[in-house]
């Protein structure tokens, strides 16, 4: 019972963390309480829960690992596989956001290390990287875009060329990263070829729903889409509920209430209003190092309230995904996909990630200082 305990902490940690600090900020700001629930981006947690399902779905399918054997036979060695996952991630999460990105991309990723039984933490890591860096360039690649999108008013077509140098240099950048670290090793298939059983109706169901949850995000319908997609699959699949990262869900409800609690402390927002909100350079270090401490989607919302600078202020929350992991949520829906087991694979996260953010973030703040 200890080491399952011991287990779960480490395969949680993130949600402990969470849970601690929940329970020291109730503690000393009770008068919130009743508040929680409108802390709580319901949208956010609708549309990631109805994502899970689907993404469940098509994983238990075996679609994926039918498309991970297509391409392990085209692509042959260990950097090439890297870019074409890295750019995947880039151009699905720049129209579909990158949460979407990677509820594609990690669970391919996974069904092709298994075959090859390799690793995949580092290309995993890489495709967090990815979504952060291409959810930039539109204003529905992630919800910290659209909301300061929606805010200001400014055209789809202008918010594209203004963040369109930003997405260049992290692309560039991780480009060079992947150079440096994957080898043109050539990649071996483990083992002998094993058939692969798929489950033809529930991958085409899984396909066809998430195709319809995707446009209903379109036509503001997600809440009555959810209970649809949840009974389908509660009387034809329980498996695939059964399978569903409920914990995941509850992660980011206790990250939604600690970090708006956080923006509620008065030395927090003291530090804002002795910064120099009219120059670039300050904006944007401002909004990036916020981002660090309460996540790039909440910062956006709370820098918005002090600076009318949007380029900057988008510049500093979406570059501020690549650092530390709470930095961008879709760091941990993709560090949840390993389901890792001690602590190695947070410090491999910010092994890459760290060195990413400062070397992106420096070359940034002197451009638009």
């Amino acid at each position: 019972m200890y080491n399952k305990i011991k287990v779960l902490l480490k395969q949680e940690a993130v949600l402990f963390v969470l849970l601690i600090l929940f329970i020291f900020l109730t503690a000393f700001m009770p008068g919130y309480m009743s508040q929680y629930p409108d802390f709580v981006d319901w949208k956010t947690i609708i549309t990631l829960l109805a994502l899970i399902i689907t993404a469940t779905g098509i994983k238990e399918s075996g679609y994926l690992e039918k498309i991970a054997g297509q391409m392990l036979v085209k692509i042959h060695d260990e950097r090439s596989l890297a870019f074409v996952l890295v750019f995947l991630s880039i151009v699905l999460s720049a129209f579909l956001t990158n949460d979407i990105a990677l509820f594609i991309v990690v669970p391919l990723t996974l069904c092709i290390h298994s075959i090859l039984n390799k690793d995949p933490v580092k290309i995993v890591i890489f495709e967090a990287l990815a979504v952060n860096a291409g959810s930039s360039l539109t204003p529905i690649g992630n919800p910290q875009n659209i909301f300061l999108w929606n805010k200001w008013g400014i055209s789809f077509a202008s918010f594209i060329i203004k963040m369109l140098p930003l997405v260049l240099l992290m692309v560039v950048v991780l480009s060079v990263f992947i150079i440096i670290v994957f080898k043109k090793n050539r990649l071996k298939i483990a083992g002998d070829t094993v058939k692969i059983s798929v489950k033809t109706k529930l991958g085409i169901l899984s396909f066809i729903i998430m195709l319809l949850f995707l446009i209903s995000l379109q036509f503001k319908m997600e809440v009555w889409m959810l209970p649809a997609i949840a009974l389908v699959y509660l009387v034809f699949y329980r498996k695939v509920m059964a399978g569903v990262d409920w914990l995941l869900i509850l992660t980011f409800i206790f990250m939604f209430i600690d970090f708006s609690m956080i923006s509620r402390i008065p030395a927090v927002q003291n530090l804002i209003m002795n910064v120099n909100m009219t120059k670039n350079g300050d904006v944007f270090v401002l909004s990036a190092l916020i981002s660090q401490i309460m996540s790039n989607v909440p910062a956006a919302i709370f820098i918005s309230k002090f600076s009318g600078n949007w380029q900057a202020v988008t510049f500093g929350v979406d570059i501020a995904g690549n650092g530390i992991i709470i930095g961008s949520l879709a760091n941990i829906i993709a560090i949840r996909f390993l389901k890792p087991k001690d602590n190695r694979v947070w410090v491999n996260f910010h092994k890459y990630s760290v060195p990413y953010f400062l070397i992106t973030g420096f070359a940034v703040w002197f451009i638009i200082k």
